[in-house]
């Protein structure tokens, strides 16, 4: 998707919405050159929902850790936000730029479904030579059990949004 279409679709934002969101990614595989399906291999993912913020007047992320360690009996005082890792905050956005890339930064709330391809063609996961298994980090968020996923999409792996029964392509 370009800057300009995920501009169109969420440069209005004034708080937050929730977002239908696909993606086509390559996936990164272990073992090197030596692994066949090394730079063949595609995730698609369809329907996911998400939450876009605009970080106006305070940062979404940061709000909703706090309201979970409340909810969960924990000290909200006790979580302090961090610097970010890496890129720089549109601001008033959702969007991070990069090494000249533009991002999409979200809050992950449900997956959609999910399909692998090689050279075009579905395969099963299990069949994928080297498909490392990600598991979240249990650590940080201030001890909050019920952990809030932020992921960053590229916007040239997003092929559609979702928002308001508005599809943008």
């Amino acid at each position: 998707m370009d800057f300009k279409t995920a501009t169109r679709a969420l440069g209005d934002l004034e708080a937050g919405t929730f977002v239908g969101i696909d993606s086509l990614v390559a996936v990164k595989l272990k073992g090197g050159k030596k692994n066949e399906h090394q730079d063949r291999v595609t995730k698609a993912v369809t329907g996911a929902t998400v939450m876009c913020f605009a970080n106006k007047k305070s940062n979404a992320y940061e709000n909703m850790v706090k309201r979970r360690l409340v909810k969960e009996g924990k000290a909200a005082d006790d979580f302090e936000l961090g610097a970010r890792a890496w890129g720089e905050r549109i601001e008033g956005t959702p969007f991070v730029t990069h090494k000249g890339k533009v991002y999409l930064e979200v809050i992950y709330l449900k997956p959609g479904t999910t399909e692998y391809f090689l050279d075009g063609q579905p395969i099963n996961k299990s069949d994928i030579e080297g498909l490392e298994d990600k598991t979240p980090s249990e650590e940080g968020q201030g001890g909050v059990n019920d952990k809030v996923i932020i992921r960053t999409y590229a916007l040239a792996s997003v092929t559609a949004l979702r928002v308001a029964s508005t599809v943008y392509n």
